[in-house]
C-alpha cells in the first residue's frame, strides 16, 4: 500500500528496542546498538541517487536540464522526481543526527524505519524525561525527539518533541518556545535548504522548558472533571463541529468510536483519565494512533505526519481553550 511500512527487501523496514511496538512489526535490537546496526536492521543502509530524467523523441534520447530522478541505490526503484535545487537528506543522516545526542546527552534510540517504499524515513529517541499526569508516580509519560524526512516532497525534514503515554503508547507532540513565533510544535527544513543538524540540536536544547510546560498542562487536564455530555461536546469540537450543526456522516462515526474509547481504551480507568479532560484527549489520541486507518503503516504515517497528527493537535488546542475558559 502507498503509505504502508516499507518492505522493499521483503522485511519490514523497522527496528526497535524494548517492548514490541503496537504495530507488532520490525526487528528487535538489544539496547545500545551502534548506528551501523540500526541502519542495517531498519533496512536503511541505502542511499538516494540523483539521476537525470531522460525521454525519447522520434527515437532520440533526450535529457531534461533541471529535473532528476531520486532512486534507491539498493533496488534501483525510482521514488520521486525533483528539481535541481532539491537537497537530498540520506537515510543515514537521519540516524547520524542522534549519534552525539546518544553519546553525550544520554538519549537512546528506540525505533527507526521507513514508509512508502522508502520515501519517508524516521528515527525516534528517548530523552530520559519522565513525568506523571498526577504528579504522584501514576500514569507515566516519557519525552522523545522524532526526526523525519521524505524524498517525495510530502514532508520537509522535521524535528519535534513528542510524548508517549506509557500505559497505552499514545503519542502527543508538544511545543517548544520560539522567540519569533512564541510556540511551535515542529522545526521544519524545506528541501530547498541544506539540512544543518547542529542548528536543530541547538533548538532542541529547549526541551527542559518545553517538557515542564507540557507536563503542567497535562496535570491541569487530569484535574479537570468532565462529564460524558461535556466530553461529547469536546470531541465534536475536535472533529470540527460548529454552532451545534450536525457532523458529517464520517465525522459522526468517528465521534461514536472516540466516545466508546473514553471508557474502553487502555489506561482510561485510571483516576487521571476517568471522567477528566485528560481522558478525553487520550480517547482522541488512542483513536488516532491505534484505530484510525486500515494498516499499521497508514496509522503511523497519519498519526505522526498527516491528518491524524493534525487531529491530535486540535484535541490539545481545544483542551487548552477549555482550561482557559475555566480560569
Amino acid at each position: 500500500m502507498g503509505h504502508d511500512i516499507d518492505q522493499s527487501r521483503d522485511k519490514p523496514a523497522i527496528a526497535y528496542v524494548g517492548e514490541t511496538p503496537w504495530h507488532g512489526l520490525g526487528q528487535k535490537l538489544p539496547e545500545g546498538q551502534p548506528i551501523d546496526v540500526w541502519l542495517r536492521e531498519a533496512q536503511l543502509d541505502w542511499n538516494l541517487k540523483r539521476l537525470p530524467v531522460q525521454y525519447l523523441v522520434d527515437g532520440k534520447l533526450r535529457t531534461m536540464d533541471d529535473r532528476f530522478v531520486l532512486a534507491r541505490s539498493d533496488t534501483g526503484t525510482a521514488l520521486s522526481i525533483v528539481s535541481g535545487d532539491y537537497h537530498i537528506v540520506q537515510p543515514k543522516e537521519v540516524l547520524e543526527f542522534y549519534r552525539d545526542l546518544v553519546s553525550d546527552y544520554g538519549y537512546a534510540l528506540e525505533t527507526a524505519g521507513a514508509l512508502n517504499g522508502g520515501r519517508k524515513v524516521w528515527a525516534l529517541a528517548r530523552t530520559g524525561k519522565i513525568g506523571t499526569a498526577d504528579g504522584n508516580g501514576g500514569d507515566k509519560l516519557a519525552g522523545y525527539v522524532l526526526l523525519a524526512t521524505s524524498c517525495d516532497k510530502s514532508l520537509a525534514t522535521t524535528a519535534t518533541f513528542t510524548s508517549i503515554r506509557v500505559v497505552c503508547q499514545n503519542t502527543l507532540f508538544f511545543a517548544m518556545e520560539d522567540i519569533k513565533t512564541e510556540k511551535r510544535r515542529h522545526i521544519k527544513i524545506p528541501h530547498n535548504y541544506f539540512f544543518d543538524p547542529e542548528k536543530i540540536k541547538d533548538k532542541l536544547g529547549l526541551i527542559d522548558k518545553a517538557w515542564q510546560a507540557f507536563m503542567a498542562q497535562v496535570r491541569k487536564m487530569a484535574a479537570q472533571h468532565m462529564k460524558e455530555a461535556e466530553a461529547s461536546t469536546f470531541i465534536g469540537a475536535v472533529l470540527g463541529q460548529k454552532d451545534d450543526k450536525p457532523l458529517s456522516r464520517r465525522a459522526q462515526r468517528e465521534h461514536e468510536t472516540i466516545m466508546a474509547l473514553l471508557s474502553s481504551a487502555p489506561g482510561q480507568d485510571l483516576s487521571t483519565t476517568k471522567e477528566t479532560l485528560w481522558g478525553a484527549v487520550n480517547a482522541v489520541t488512542y483513536y488516532t494512533d491505534h484505530v484510525r486507518g486500515k494498516t499499521a503503516g497508514e496509522r503511523l504515517d497519519s498519526a505522526w505526519f498527516g491528518a491524524g497528527s493534525a487531529l491530535k493537535d486540535r484535541a490539545w488546542e481545544e483542551a487548552d481553550l477549555l482550561l482557559e475558559s475555566h480560569g
